[in-house]
């Protein structure tokens, strides 16, 4: 099924279809009972713009699993509006929407804010300032809306014409929008960039090494412009767009600062929540770009769809910042529903459903047996609690659900069958994946060059090993994780890192991966090593080596200059938990080579053992190591102290890592993913379905799903 979004077909499409407005539905018609299940049908959406619906199966089971998050919040109803205290508040009652509750929901969702008579005055004492309360303010506007009170709907509606007649949150960033196709956005933006400078040039201890230059309409020379404080890092650079906001806030102007600290109008002087993570831009953009196009204010629609558009072209070119995070990308996905649901721009609506397509995959790429895994950015949890909708059991949830599926299940949008078999790991194995991470702030003048992190992601017919190498290694990394499968379909853990909570990068741990066979070295500092395995396995030490049974999965680790006295104590747990231990390094270099065997390739926990240490070889030379497997594959690795990437070599074959740096690459046919660095287009293969996806640069989508 290929289907084709033009800009040529799109004013005819439109003139076709119209998206009804908020006004045009009743969301208390829109619940209904079938087979003793609570279904939502979601706001209509062009055919065109859809995925294929989901067979009658998988949405029934779908169902299943929603209406399981619906119960978990049966009367949970009350709205808390100190700052952004409506994050969860709003979504966990408008659970019970859906559970009958429609007059008491609406009374609660029309509470006073707590800040309307001061931070919010503005906006007639509508909260559109914090994102996390703005993504729960689209979807009661704009989904609800139609039972709110008429009076408080008609104040929400002026609330979002005053608060976008102009940009909420300059930034130095409008210098990208000055590359824009759409002339008004030009002018826009050039217009505000110039007020920036005005401002600059009165602020005494900020230098602009651009004062005595007209810098035109020339983008090159904005770029540097703008360079010149991005290279400064992200607290000066936003403190200048703070002190020289064009638009500061009514009722606290520029604000007190610092950056960095608190996020409240009161310090940051902006109109709309001013932080810049991925999860945060998109709530602000597409509440902002929402509430432009519902007040007819076009230059902000216009400049926020450009804004849209380029974190979604972006997305199918280099990835994003916040990559794969199991803390953030459900708060990321969560307000593209938002945009694909209520958007009236087809564009537009093409756009979000790109975003959601291609933010599921990355979710999916790293479910496995229903948990979140790494390697991630921005450690935490609750990627697993939202994502479990679509990958989840036929039987119902796993997890206890998170509050933002309230969007989700009150949306249109399902993911193509290719991305949820993803999810579930039905594509064949083993297979193996080298993929590449940018910047965190990639959106930065020249930031976006060549990528930051790089990945090796195997999945094993038994198994789940991802490693990562950072060439800026990052405390809110986590570059390890390795899962074991179990018969109940979930797995336990192998962790390893130097640090104790296995989350973050330390500067000098390099890891070399090669599907089966890993070395994990540092140079000697003393730095301990951190394992975790878990309690049911068999443990033994022999040789020097630590084997490892866990069910079908065999570990071999030979330890490198670090103490393996800690060992003991896995041998001898017993439990259904996991067991920590410290390992202290001494010498020259110091960390474990690791090869992984299956049953029944490998066949019994004995024979692999004996395998291992017949067939096998491991060599050291300073900081070289290399390691060959059973069935002679080799993994050379040597550390390097120029750069924090190690230099690899996989069966004598140096791995270059920048002519690799594909976002999602196979390694071999298996592999059920494939982004090209630059090259705009998502693949993803399984087995029983296969989906394709282009997103070009002027936005337009063009899409393939089988």
């Amino acid at each position: 099924m290929k289907r084709i979004v033009t800009l040529s077909m799109m004013g005819v499409i439109a003139a076709m279809i119209a998206v009804p407005a908020a006004a045009d539905h009743n969301p208390r018609e829109m619940i209904e009972e079938k087979d003793g299940l609570i279904r939502f049908e979601g706001l209509p959406v062009p055919e065109h713009l859809r995925n294929p619906a989901l067979p009658e199966d998988e949405e029934t089971a779908y169902w299943r699993r929603a209406n399981d998050a619906i119960d978990h919040y049966d009367t949970r109803i009350g709205v808390r509006t100190h700052g952004e205290m409506e994050k969860a508040s709003y979504p966990i009652t408008m659970f019970n929407y859906l559970l009958g509750h429609h007059d008491r929901v609406m009374e609660e969702l029309q509470t006073e804010d707590a800040q309307a008579g001061t931070d919010h005055a503005w906006t007639k004492g509508i909260d559109l300032y914090w994102a996390f309360t703005l993504k729960g303010q689209m979807r009661k506007y704009f989904l609800f809306g139609p039972d709110l009170d008429p009076d408080y709907r008609e104040r929400m509606k002026e609330a979002g014409g005053i608060w976008t007649e102009d940009d909420p949150r300059p930034s130095l960033e409008l210098v990208a929008s000055l590359a824009s196709d759409d002339e008004m956005v030009r002018e826009y933006a050039l217009k505000v960039l110039r007020k920036f400078r005005e401002n600059i040039a009165e602020i005494d201890d900020i230098e602009d090494e651009y004062a005595d230059e007209d810098l035109g309409e020339n983008l090159d020379k904005w770029m540097a412009w703008w360079k010149q404080y991005a290279d400064e890092g992200w607290q000066v650079f936003e403190d200048v767009e703070r002190r020289a906001n064009p638009f500061p806030h009514p009722r606290h102007d520029v604000g007190t600062g610092p950056i960095g600290g608190r996020w409240d109008p009161e310090v940051r002087g902006t109109r709309a929540d001013a932080r810049n993570t991925d999860n945060l831009r998109a709530m602000r953009e597409i509440s902002v770009y929402l509430m432009a196009e519902e007040a007819g204010n076009e230059e902000i629609r216009r400049l926020y769809k450009d804004k849209i558009r380029r974190f979604v072209v972006n997305l199918y070119r280099v990835h994003h910042g916040e990559w794969d995070s199991e803390n953030y990308l459900h708060h990321t996905i969560g307000p593209f529903h938002n945009l694909y649901d209520f958007a009236d721009d087809e564009k537009v609506v093409g756009l979000a459903k790109a975003a959601m397509d291609y933010l599921y995959t990355a979710a999916a790429v790293k479910y496995y047996n229903h948990d979140a895994v790494a390697p991630t950015k921005r450690t935490g949890g609750g990627l697993d609690r939202f994502v479990q909708i679509f990958f989840g059991p036929e039987d119902g949830l796993v997890h206890d659900p998170y509050y933002d599926l309230l969007h989700t299940i009150t949306s249109a949008y399902r993911p193509p069958m290719a991305v949820i078999q993803l999810g579930r790991n039905e594509f064949p194995r083993p297979a193996e994946m080298v993929n590449s991470k940018p910047t965190y702030s990639h959106w930065l003048p020249g930031a976006a060059e060549r990528p930051e992190t790089w990945e090796t992601v195997m999945y094993g017919k038994t198994y789940y090993l991802g490693t990562a190498n950072s060439a800026s290694p990052q405390g809110d990394v986590r570059p390890w994780e390795m899962r074991m499968d179990r018969p109940d379909n979930r797995s336990d853990r192998f962790m390893a890192n130097t640090r104790g909570n296995f989350n973050g990068m330390t500067r000098g741990d390099q890891i070399g991966h090669y599907r089966n066979l890993v070395v994990y070295l540092r140079q000697g500092d003393g730095e301990d090593f951190h394992f975790a395995l878990p309690d049911a396995a068999d443990a033994v030490e022999e040789d020097g080596l630590w084997f490892v049974e866990s069910n079908d999965t065999y570990l071999a680790v030979r330890p490198i200059n670090i103490d393996a006295g800690g060992f003991a104590n896995v041998a001898n747990a017993s439990g259904d938990g996991e067991t920590s231990f410290s390992a202290g390094a001494s010498g020259d270099y110091s960390g474990f080579a690791l090869i992984v065997g299956e049953r029944p390739e490998h066949g019994s926990f004995e024979q692999f053992r004996r395998a291992v240490r017949n067939d096998s070889s491991f060599e050291r030379d300073g900081g070289t190591v290399t390691l060959t497997g059973m069935d002679d594959r080799e993994l050379k690795l040597t550390w390097n102290d120029d750069r924090d990437m190690p230099i690899i070599y996989r069966d004598g074959e140096h791995f270059d890592w920048d002519e690799n740096k594909h976002i999602y690459q196979p390694m071999d046919d298996n592999a059920p993913v494939s982004v090209q660095w630059r090259g705009g287009t998502l693949r993803v293969v399984t087995n029983d379905h296969e989906f394709e996806q282009t997103v070009h640069d002027d936005g337009t989508i063009e899409f393939d799903a089988r």
